[in-house]
């Protein structure tokens, strides 16, 4: 019988993140909108100012670093 990771810790950052997301709407539309407008062009960092904005926002809700 395969052994399966347990699904709680799984589900609680699931639901972190929904948080997180919910509460930083915003900042997460600004990130997606800078993807999709250099989706053609791909570059490592070419979001990473509107990331960075995003990221600090989730890791203020949730309130750790993540």
């Amino acid at each position: 019988m395969p052994a399966h990771p347990p699904a709680a810790p799984a589900r609680r950052l699931v639901l972190g993140l929904e948080k997180g997301l919910a509460a930083c709407a915003a900042e997460a539309t600004a990130y997606g909108r800078c993807v999709a407008a250099s989706i053609e062009t791909v570059d490592r960092h070419a979001c990473q100012a509107q990331f960075q904005t995003f990221r600090a926002c989730v890791q203020r809700v949730l309130g750790r670093r993540w």
